[in-house]
């Protein structure tokens, strides 16, 4: 998830079986105890332990397992706590498992008391009840401005009409190139409005072998596979979607030419005509930008201190850039925008006093400490109001523009509810289809024509178990 190799690539979304098992932990159903706890309204009490008496309001908030994060996070409640007295904060971070860590903390009957989750993953959280509903304290105190609104932002925060999540920092995924590659041989930079056809004969014209080297002109991801989010905006890229809707969708639509053409060029051919590093290439620790011999990816911000400064992964860094990936011809952008933010929970006994601290790290000051950690901002005016500035004079590139356009313009690849085996980054027959083509077993076609109906029928039975 950032410059310490964690990238936002879950690959664990929560099932019913899941739910199910967390609750046999614990007992006498404290998980469903949790469920049931009365939600307290925002009418200014805080579950009646706030009082006159000013005892010392003890609160808990969750980060990332990440020692980027927890610099993050400890200024930001230490620069909450200066100005609330009598209100203290402490951070925790659950390394080796962090989703695990939280379900087995509801079904112990200890949540903290405000989560920090990917925007794909929390819905079945809101479904099992262990998270609240901020619309009201969104309403009563004119909140909404937090919310910048479209298709990808609600889908990654709304949940059957409640707003669960917020918007604390994002991911564009944008192609990052190396600049010094694409100048050794005499290739154009990319440019705002670069075309499908343009990206692929790139590809070719930067892969080649010099001196025993293989150099690549694409790389599927941070040196790992990539995966269904990482190609959302190249199977989209002529406006066919591969699902009805993006919220727990109903129809699949994955056997189409657009989708095969997508994958079978960018998978498929660029593994076997050496234009990507193929699985067995990544196994031993990854080729990326990040060491030279690869020219483009599709990547998010967090990478960005693994091609420029001390933990960068050559000495010398890498020149670098970054675009907006290239379009067909819808002329939209459908890349992958990650949400990522804060949920209250239902348990909570100072759901008042996690909102204040919520509104707070939403703010101005809030996400000023979020852009000096590291972390890009949760909406496109504040990427390019506030972290552009202090990115790019960190890690010297030019473009900041491409992540809050990005952000504009994104969409998600999909989000379900409790029970489906399918998630934002594949599951189930999605993933047997990626091997498929990671493999070389398959064409795009052949592997699309026997995906679709297994797809369908995840989706039938994700249906049929809520009916």
């Amino acid at each position: 998830m950032s410059g310490s190799n964690q990238s936002f690539n879950p690959t664990n979304a929560i099932s019913r079986r899941s739910f199910l098992k967390a609750s046999a932990l614990t007992v006498g159903g404290a998980l469903l105890a949790a469920c049931a706890a009365p939600a307290a309204a925002p009418a200014g009490d805080s579950g009646g332990e706030a009082s006159a008496s000013m005892e010392m309001i003890e609160m808990r908030l969750s980060a990332w397992a990440d020692v980027q994060d927890a610099v993050v996070y400890d200024n930001m409640v230490n620069a909450y706590m200066a100005q609330n007295e009598g209100v203290s904060v402490s951070v925790e971070q659950y390394p080796g498992g962090y989703y695990e860590k939280i379900q087995a903390n509801f079904a112990a009957d200890d949540s903290a008391d405000v989560l920090y989750f990917q925007g794909w993953i929390w819905q079945a959280y809101a479904e099992n009840q262990v998270i609240y509903d901020m619309s009201d304290y969104i309403a009563r105190d004119g909140a909404d401005d937090f919310f910048p609104g479209g298709e990808n932002y609600d889908n990654q925060t709304l949940w059957q009409g409640g707003r669960y999540m917020t918007p604390t920092d994002t991911g564009s995924l944008v192609i990052y190139y190396n600049k010094d590659l694409f100048d050794k041989k005499g290739v154009a930079h990319p440019q705002p409005g670069w075309k499908w056809e343009e990206f692929q004969q790139i590809i070719q014209d930067l892969s080649y072998e010099e001196d025993g080297t293989k150099f690549y002109g694409w790389g599927q991801a941070q040196g790992w596979n990539g995966a269904y989010g990482r190609s959302t905006t190249f199977m989209r890229r002529n406006g066919h979607i591969e699902w009805d809707r993006i919220t727990e969708p109903t129809e699949a639509y994955w056997d189409n030419e657009d989708i095969a053409s997508a994958l079978q060029y960018l998978v498929y051919d660029a593994i076997s005509n050496d234009w990507s590093p193929g699985p067995e290439v990544v196994e031993g620790g990854g080729v990326g930008v990040d060491t030279g011999r690869v020219a483009m990816y599709l990547e998010g911000p967090w990478v960005m201190p693994r091609l420029q400064g001390e933990l960068a992964t050559t000495e010398e860094g890498i020149n670098f850039d970054v675009i907006e990936a290239p379009t067909g011809t819808a002329d939209t952008n459908f890349t992958f925008g990650h949400v990522h933010g804060h949920v209250i929970t239902s348990p909570s006994a100072h759901k008042d006093e996690g909102w204040e601290l919520i509104k707070f790290i939403l703010g101005e000051e809030g996400q000023t400490i979020i852009a000096n950690g590291g972390r890009m901002c949760g909406t496109p005016d504040n990427i390019a109001n506030i972290w552009g500035d202090i990115a790019s004079g960190v890690y010297g590139f030019e473009n900041t523009d491409a992540f809050a356009n990005t952000m504009r313009e994104s969409s998600i690849s999909v989000i379900f509810g409790e029970g489906s085996q399918l998630q934002a980054y594949g599951g189930g027959p999605i993933t047997v289809l990626w091997d498929k083509l990671l493999g070389q077993t398959e064409s795009a076609a052949e592997a699309l024509a026997i995906a679709q109906p297994e797809i369908q029928s995840h989706l039938d039975q994700y249906w049929a178990d809520r009916a």
